[in-house]
Formats: structure tokens, sequence, C-alpha cells
């Protein structure tokens, strides 16, 4: 690089002074360097700090309403047959075992029920009848339905009564093969759950051995307002 020689003021010995002055390469790096500082203190004062502010953003999530239905099913509809008035209760009746009536291979009972209570009911149905020797094991087995009868509603004023008729078959017919006598009748209204015990007749022999396809040892018919 050039250096270009200047005249100085004389110094106190009275000798001009020279200093030189950069040339060519020398000038053009230093005039660069310069601008760069320059540039730089230029950004530096132009840069402010400055804050920014920014707004959080806010989402709101709607959730979709539930909407819960609860169902109860409607009960099924029961359709109850009702007998007219009330079923006679076993403690409101009195109940006997009447004197037998002897036919061909059978011997016939009528069973009466009385209303000892003080307000009328009803019967309907065949009564429950099985035997008991007097230490109150039943003999054989119960009274069956005899078939072919129709039921009807017996509405039984204070004080009045209804039948019923028992067969006891002859136990010395086959195929019967074993018998025993009866001391008492355990007897169930119509519809009821308690029974009543009335004393059998005297002697009555019933058949104690199992009834057969061909052999009934009992049967009794429905409750009647008529003695049969």
């Amino acid at each position: 690089m050039g250096l270009d020689e200047l005249t100085g003021p004389a110094g106190p010995d009275g000798a001009t002074r020279h200093r030189r002055r950069p040339t060519g390469r020398w000038a053009i790096s230093t005039a660069m360097v310069l601008a760069a500082s320059i540039g730089l203190a230029a950004c530096g004062s132009s840069s402010s700090s400055s804050t920014t502010t920014t707004k959080p953003t806010t989402t709101t999530t709607t959730k979709p309403s539930t909407s819960t239905t609860s169902t109860t099913a409607a009960p099924a509809s029961t359709t109850t047959t009702t007998r007219a008035g009330n079923g006679c209760a076993t403690s409101a009746l009195t109940i006997s075992f009447g004197s037998p009536n002897g036919t061909a291979g059978a011997i016939h009972y009528t069973l009466t029920f009385h209303n000892a209570g003080s307000s009328s009911c009803t019967l309907y149905g065949y009564p429950g009848v099985s035997f008991l020797t007097s230490g109150g094991s039943q003999i054989g087995a119960p009274a069956q339905r005899q078939s072919g009868a129709s039921p009807t509603t017996v509405t039984l004023a204070a004080g009045a009564d209804a039948y019923s008729s028992v067969a006891v078959t002859d136990p010395g017919i086959p195929p019967c093969s074993s018998q025993a006598t009866a001391a008492q009748v355990r007897i169930y209204p119509p519809g009821q759950t308690q029974a009543a015990l009335a004393t059998a007749p005297s002697g009555m022999a019933v058949c104690s051995s199992p009834n057969t396809s061909a052999y009934t040892s009992a049967s009794v018919t429905p409750v009647s307002s008529t003695q049969l």
C-alpha cells in the first residue's frame, strides 16, 4: 500500500515536519472499517427494546348436553277372577261327616259345611278329604275329585249349609290288598289351607293300598247348595 507525504508545520527546532497519508488499498480498508463501525452504531441505536404482549387465546369447549331418560316398563296386566263374596274360612265353618249310605261297591257319606259365622261367605270347588287312624296317620291316598262334575259358587248365609258327597270304595274289592279303620276325617274347605277334623263314623274301613289306574279308594264331589 502507498503513503503520501504531507508537509506539516515546523517543529521547535525550525525543521519542517512531514507526515504520511495512506493511499491505495490502505485507504480503502480504513474506509471500510469506519463504515462498518458507523453501521453497527446505527443498528445499535435504532434497535430499541420492545416488549410484545401476546394475549393468550381462550378456547371454550362446550360439552354437548346429555339427556338420560329412565324408562320403567309398566307392569303387565293381570286378570284375576274373583268369586262373588268372601271365601268361607275354615274357622267360620262347622264341618260334619254324615252317616253311611251303602251302594254296590262303595259307601257314600254326606259332608256338611255349616256357616257358623255372622256374615255370608262363599264356597267354590272341591274339598280336600283324607282319612286318619286313631294315631293320626293317613290311610291310603286322599279322596280323588269325581270326574264329570261342574263346580258352582255357593253363597252361604250365616247359619246356612252346603254339601259334598264322599264315596269310599269297599276295601274288600280287589285290587285293594290292605285296609284300616278310620277314626277321623281331615277336611280342607275349597280354597283353604287350614284343615278341620271330623269324627269318622264307627267302623269306617278304608283301603290303605295305593290307588291304581283301575281303582280309586275314595272320591269326592264339588260343594253344592243341595244335599246329594
